[in-house]
């Protein structure tokens, strides 16, 4: 018995930890309003798949494992959501340099523009660094 109450409370444990990680991902979205780096494909199906594990863990009667598939399909869904709100936003860094080709923001830490796939000419992080 003592063993399945330490079993249960890391089941509970385990849910606030994944369904917390998700959470942090909707805060990054709300504050950057960026998007780009993110899979639609990856999290309709992740949203699918948590969808029918609900229903499979309601069908057995597993209270533990409903609510783990609740408080994780609720973030993914909102992050599809956000997916597709922010699908045009930019978030600007002012340190962020331009393409010399396209003329559209460069990250710092990118070798080639994703824009235009122009490579970042040398010494660009030097002047982005000022």
């Amino acid at each position: 018995m003592e063993n399945l109450t330490f079993l249960e409370a890391v089941s509970w444990i385990a849910i606030v930890l994944l369904s917390v990680s998700y959470w942090f991902q909707i805060w990054k979205i709300h504050v950057h309003k960026e998007v780009r780096d993110l899979s639609m494909t990856y999290h309709v199906f992740k949203a699918l798949g948590f969808g029918i594990l609900t229903w499979t863990a309601w069908v057995e009667g597993s209270i533990i494992f409903v609510v783990k598939q609740v408080s994780t399909t609720i973030p993914v869904l909102i992050l599809i959501g956000q997916i597709i709100y922010h699908k045009d936003d930019h978030w600007h860094d002012e340190k962020d340099p331009d393409c010399t080709k396209c003329g559209e923001e460069l990250e710092l830490d990118w070798s080639f523009c994703a824009y235009c796939g122009e490579g970042k000419p040398e010494g660009l992080e030097k002047v982005a660094q000022k």
